[in-house]
């Protein structure tokens, strides 16, 4: 379920958009100025803001500035929602990376059809980015389907980052980027070419990224059940990586 964050200056706006998007299957919250959009952001990762632009003169501009600044928030898209058409207002929007601005008192519908679009592209790519090869090699198309359950995985897990600790972040990071390292690379290997050596370690050293960094945070408190059910999937899945990794090293010395 994709989170919305409504920071309106009316509480007539903020609930109008509330009831909106949660009819559409939006989880959504609800604050009435920018330091609360700060602070709830600390605690919380929105996957987008509908901002009130009214709220400008209340030091919204340095707001937005203070969400991009929280690693997990740097790319999250913001939409603007205006009472009056300003010009400069909607420069400064612009300029702060407000992806579009709407009408306040207008329908709803144009934000519903605008995340809907945005959710669209951001998901978009990480669906054509690697498409897997598949080949004659069971074992080399059983790493592909880890691999691809992997990145599959950690992108589910992405916004739940801030329950990982203070270098949770960090190392999911690292988790990320070697699954999706991985999968390249095993697109690139050649049918029944697993017994060479050099490359069975250049694999273990990927996965044991994975493999190590999702133990790290498992070690954290306070770990939600999608938390941990992920992670324990994702080291799970890192053991049959190797397992199969280990059968390819007994062919090739046999």
């Amino acid at each position: 379920m994709n989170r919305v964050l409504i920071v309106a200056g009316e509480r007539q706006t903020g609930e109008r958009y509330q009831q909106a998007l949660g009819q559409e299957g939006f989880q959504t919250a609800v604050v009435w100025n920018p330091i609360q959009m700060v602070e709830f952001c600390r605690q919380h990762s929105p996957d987008f803001m509908v901002v009130d632009l009214d709220l400008a003169e209340l030091g919204l501009w340095s707001a937005v500035q203070a969400v991009r600044g929280i690693g997990t928030l740097a790319n999250v898209p913001f939409l603007g929602l205006a009472s009056t058409a300003n010009q400069q207002l909607f420069d400064k929007a612009r300029a702060a990376g407000f992806i579009a601005v709407y009408p306040t008192h207008d329908s709803s519908r144009q934000i519903l059809e605008a995340l809907r679009r945005e959710i669209e592209r951001l998901s978009a790519p990480a669906e054509a980015e690697i498409i897997d090869v598949v080949g004659r090699d069971p074992s080399l198309n059983r790493l592909r389907e880890l691999a691809r359950d992997m990145v599959q995985t950690t992108a589910a897990l992405r916004h739940r980052v801030t329950e990982y600790g203070e270098d949770g972040p960090e190392l999911f990071g690292y988790i990320e980027n070697s699954g999706i390292a991985i999968r390249k690379k095993l697109n690139g290997v050649t049918d029944f070419s697993l017994h060479d050596k050099e490359l069975r370690h250049d694999f273990r050293n990927m996965i044991g990224s994975v493999t190590g960094f999702a133990e790290l945070i498992l070690m954290e408190s306070g770990l939600s059940y999608e938390s941990t059910e992920g992670l324990t999937r994702l080291r799970r899945n890192s053991k049959e990586f190797v397992d199969i990794l280990d059968l390819q090293k007994a062919e090739a010395n046999a």
